[in-house]
C-alpha cells in the first residue's frame, strides 16, 4: 500500500517542476521611437522597447539568445514596381539591469507599419531562469507594429540604392561602365519638333499640362524663341520647360524677366565656351547683355536634358558690373543649388518618359549620376529625400555604391557622402570658392516652385540648401521610387 500510495505524489512533484520551467510573464507594453543624432535629426533607426510582466506590472527578464528575435517588412521592388520585396531588418537587442523588465531593440533601418517582430521560444527567460512561453497555442510571440513607415517611405529607408545597369552611368564614376556615346550632331528640326510633340502629348496624358500649354510650347519652338535661339534642339529644350519647376527660365531667356530687362542675345552651341565648363556657361557682354554657350559636343543630346541645363543657367545672372564682358561670379554653394534645380527638372522629364534615362549619351549619363546622388541623399526629414547626407544604411553615406576610389577624378579619395558633396567637389576642382552669392528674380521663382514661397532667398547659400533638403515638394517618396525604377536601381 505504501508503494502504491507514493506513486501519485511522485507524479505530482514532476508536474510541479514542469510548470515551474515556464514563466507566466507576458508582453505588457511596446513603444516605437525614431532614433536621433546629437542635433535631433532622425536617423535610419527605430528604438523599440518591449516591457514584460504580469497584471500590468513590470517584472525582470534575461536575454538568452538574441538570434531568436527577428523582424522583416515589405518594400517596393525597385526593379518591378508591381511586386513587393521582403526585407529582413537587422536588430541589435539588449537588456539592462537598470530596466530589468524591458527589452531594447535598435533596428538597422526604420520599420514599416504593420510589419512584425517575432520573439521565438528560447530568446528570453525570467530572472529565475524559467523560459518565457507566451501563448498556449504557440511558443513564439508575434508583435505587429502599429506605428512605422508606409511602404514608399519604408522603401526609402532601404537606401543606399545602387545601380544594376552600368550603361546608365560613366567610367568617370564606375570603372566598369561603358563609355557613353558622344551626341555631337543635332537631329533635323522636323525630327526635333515631332519628338517635342510626342513629349508634350505624354505630359498631357499624365495631367501635367493642358492642350493650351502644349500650344504655347509649340509657339515658343516655332516662332517666339527663334530670334534668340537659332538651334532647334535648344529651342525644344526651352519649350519643354512648360509645366516644370523651371518654366520661369523661358521668360528670362526670350523675354525681359532678368536682371538686364532684355532677352538673352543668344543661346547656342559654341566652341568659345570656357575650357573648364563641362556643359554650359553664361556670360555678360560688354553691352551688359546675357548669353549662354553650350558645349558643341552635346548638340545631339535629347532636348529634355538641354532644357534642364537652361533652367540651371538662368540662375547665373549675378552682379553684371562685376563681370562686364566676362563670366558672371558664382560659387560652390550657388552651383550646389543650380545643379539641384537642373537635376529636379531632368527628373521631371524622366518621369514623363522613363526611357530617356537609358539614352546612353554623355550628358544623359552625367545627369543620371547626379540624379543617383540626389536619390541617395536627404538628411533633415529622412527617409524623405534631399541634397545633404542621409543617415544611410551602409557605406557611410556613399551615394555611389561600388564606385571608383576617386570618382570624377576630383582629387579626393574619400566617400562621396551626398549630392551637395558631389557637386562641391567638382567646383572645388574648377577653382570656385565657397559662400553665398546674390540671387535673382528668375532663380527665386524657380526655387519657390520647388520649396514653397516662404523663406529667405536673398543669397545662394546654406539656407537655400537647407530648404532643398527639407521642403522638396516635387521629389516625393513615390516619385523617388519611380525614378529609381527608371534608373534601374536596386537595394
Amino acid at each position: 500500500m505504501l508503494r502504491h500510495s507514493s506513486s501519485p505524489a511522485t507524479i505530482e512533484n514532476l508536474e510541479r517542476r514542469q510548470l515551474m520551467a515556464a514563466s507566466p510573464l507576458q508582453v505588457i507594453g511596446i513603444k516605437i521611437a525614431k532614433a536621433v543624432d546629437t542635433d535631433g535629426t532622425s536617423l535610419n533607426q527605430n528604438r523599440i522597447t518591449v516591457a514584460f510582466g504580469t497584471a500590468g506590472k513590470v517584472a525582470g527578464i534575461r536575454l538568452l539568445d538574441a538570434t531568436k528575435i527577428r523582424s522583416f517588412g515589405y518594400a517596393n521592388d525597385l526593379t518591378n514596381l508591381s511586386v513587393q520585396r521582403k526585407v529582413t531588418v537587422g536588430l541589435t537587442v539588449s537588456q539592462s539591469n537598470a530596466e530589468p523588465g524591458v527589452l531594447t531593440i535598435l533596428t538597422d533601418r526604420l520599420v514599416r507599419k504593420g510589419s512584425r517582430l517575432f520573439i521565438d521560444l528560447g530568446a528570453l527567460t525570467d530572472t529565475k531562469g524559467r523560459e518565457i512561453v507566451f501563448d498556449a497555442s504557440s511558443a513564439a510571440k508575434t508583435i505587429t507594429f502599429i506605428k512605422g513607415q508606409n511602404k514608399p517611405r519604408y522603401t526609402l529607408s532601404n537606401r543606399n540604392w545602387r545601380q544594376t545597369d552600368l550603361s546608365y552611368f560613366s567610367p568617370d564614376v564606375f570603372a566598369a561602365a561603358p563609355t557613353p556615346a558622344t551626341a555631337n550632331t543635332s537631329p533635323s528640326a522636323i525630327t526635333i519638333r515631332a519628338n517635342l510633340v510626342t513629349f508634350l502629348d505624354a505630359k498631357i496624358a499624365k495631367g501635367l499640362i493642358t492642350a493650351d500649354q502644349k500650344a504655347t510650347a509649340l509657339s515658343i519652338f516655332d516662332t517666339t524663341a527663334v530670334a534668340t535661339i537659332a538651334n532647334a534642339n535648344i529651342r525644344a529644350g526651352l519649350a519643354s520647360l512648360i509645366g516644370t519647376v523651371g518654366e520661369p527660365a523661358i521668360g528670362a531667356i526670350i523675354g525681359k524677366s532678368n536682371v538686364t530687362a532684355k532677352p538673352w542675345t543668344t543661346v547656342e552651341f559654341n566652341a568659345a565656351i570656357g575650357a573648364s565648363a563641362p556643359v554650359g556657361e553664361t556670360k555678360v557682354s560688354v553691352s551688359n547683355r546675357l548669353y549662354t554657350y553650350l558645349q558643341p559636343s552635346m548638340a545631339g543630346e535629347p532636348f529634355q536634358v538641354l532644357g534642364a541645363v537652361l533652367a540651371h543657367e538662368v540662375f547665373h545672372q549675378g552682379v553684371l558690373s562685376e563681370a562686364v564682358g566676362g563670366v558672371l561670379p558664382s560659387s560652390q554653394d550657388e552651383e550646389i543649388i543650380t545643379n539641384a534645380v537642373e537635376s529636379i527638372v531632368y527628373a521631371q522629364a524622366v518621369l514623363v518618359q522613363p526611357g530617356l534615362a537609358g539614352n546612353g549619351t554623355k550628358l544623359i549619363n552625367r545627369s543620371n549620376e547626379r540624379l543617383l546622388a540626389m536619390l541617395n541623399s536627404g538628411d533633415k526629414l529622412f527617409p524623405y529625400g534631399g541634397i545633404l547626407q542621409n543617415p544611410a544604411l551602409t557605406n557611410n553615406g556613399n551615394v555611389f555604391v561600388g564606385a571608383k576610389t576617386n570618382p570624377g577624378g576630383y582629387g579626393d579619395n574619400s566617400t562621396v557622402k551626398s549630392f551637395a558633396d558631389w557637386v562641391r567637389r567638382e567646383y572645388i576642382s574648377r577653382g570656385f570658392t565657397a559662400g553665398g552669392t546674390t540671387t535673382n528674380a528668375t532663380a527665386v521663382a524657380i526655387l519657390k516652385n520647388i520649396v514653397g514661397t516662404s523663406g529667405n532667398f536673398g543669397l545662394f547659400g546654406s539656407q537655400v540648401q537647407d530648404y532643398l533638403d527639407t521642403r522638396n515638394a516635387i521629389l516625393t517618396d513615390a516619385v523617388y521610387i519611380n525614378l529609381a525604377n527608371a534608373l534601374k536601381l536596386t537595394f
